[in-house]
């Protein structure tokens, strides 16, 4: 059993379920609620076997094997309980997941850290709804900040976006001023290569987007949104602006799509945050988007505290807000992915930034 912090995260917020049996939902400011959901089971494929973690009235746990309905084994809500304690314990701590915990877990026929049988989602689970009287099943994906902050859009070369270095004639970088600006290597590089450029007297404007999967799925969204998202990209080099409410403000200002902003429409706050929306529930730059959401429940945030709060889909406008106070633009590193050096060809000159989202 191997896995990152979010991944153990994963296994956490599957025991910590069983052992308290209700799914409390957040406000806007990720602040616990009133309003909850009764967990009944969760759904699991491991072991070979499809398995179904059913919390009984006698505050004990039957595995069962979905196929023939056979219990495989009971065990109290009390033991979930001491699992989720010392998951966080050891996920937070630096000695990692011991060999005893790892023990303790496969006993219950859970023998991988992630359900892989999943798509977008992260757990798989049946509740009841006390307020509407209902019971479904909802697929949830889980978000941690037991570790790093966790990524909303993640990065990689097809998030990288290229932009035309041109001088005031509209003639390429000079082989002088490429190897000076590529000089630059030490402190925040790609942000004092951006400054150099401008101080050189070069412009730095939006050419196209290096995967066209990746800008598709933008247009799908929004048919300005390339452009949007390209323009808040190369600003973040050059204001240093990463949270995204403020980067909607800073946007705002620059108006680079020169819409009509006189009666107070939000253009680009209603395309940004459509586009934290769409990428928390299953948009991703490598695959074509249909625009057919994952995940059926909402979002599982594990807090920096370790408490466990959701939004669900109906907290729609919740959701969003949460989305548009706690995401922020972030910096992948340059050399894994491809980005930040000056080059030319027989084109002219370029440099590739790169996107990415955390929240």
């Amino acid at each position: 059993m191997k896995g990152n912090r979010g991944e153990w995260s994963e296994l956490y917020v599957f025991f910590k379920l069983l052992a308290e049996g209700k799914l409390f939902s957040a406000d806007e400011n990720l602040e616990k609620t009133e309003s909850f959901v009764q967990l009944l089971s969760i759904y699991r494929k491991d072991a070979g076997k499809n398995l179904n973690f059913k919390i009984a009235s006698d505050q004990h746990i039957h595995i069962i094997d979905a196929n023939t309905e056979q219990i495989l084994l009971s065990f109290p809500q009390s033991k979930a309980k001491l699992i989720a304690n010392n998951l966080v314990s050891q996920i937070t701590g630096k000695t990692g997941i011991s060999k005893e915990l790892i023990a303790s877990i496969k006993e219950l026929f859970i023998t991988q850290v992630a359900d892989k049988s999943l798509g977008k989602g992260d757990i798989n689970v049946r509740v009841y709804d006390p307020i509407h009287a209902i019971s479904s099943d909802q697929e949830f994906s889980i978000k941690s900040f037991l570790g790093s902050d966790p990524t909303l859009f993640n990065a990689n070369k097809t998030t990288n976006i290229t932009y035309r270095i041109i001088d005031a004639n509209n003639l390429p970088i000079s082989d002088e001023d490429l190897k000076e600006v590529n000089g630059i290597t030490t402190g925040h590089k790609y942000i004092k290569r951006i400054s150099k450029l401008t101080e050189l007297g070069y412009k730095v404007v939006f050419d196209s987007y290096d995967d066209n999967t990746f800008k598709l799925n933008l247009q799908v969204i929004d048919s300005d949104l390339p452009e949007i998202i390209a323009h808040i990209v190369k600003d973040k080099y050059v204001s240093s602006i990463v949270k995204i409410n403020e980067v909607i403000v800073k946007i705002r200002e620059d108006n680079p799509m020169n819409y009509d902003l006189s009666q107070g429409h939000k253009f680009y706050e209603y395309r940004l945050v459509n586009f934290l929306v769409e990428a928390a529930l299953g948009m991703t730059s490598k695959s074509v988007w249909s625009g057919k959401y994952d995940i059926v429940g909402g979002i599982i945030i594990i807090k920096p505290n370790s408490e466990m709060l959701c939004y669900h889909l109906i907290d729609f406008n919740k959701f969003k807000q949460y989305l548009k106070n706690s995401s922020r633009l972030d910096n992948p590193s340059g050399s894994k992915m491809g980005y930040g050096t000056v080059y030319k060809n027989y084109n002219g000159s370029f440099i590739k930034l790169n996107f990415q989202i955390k929240a």
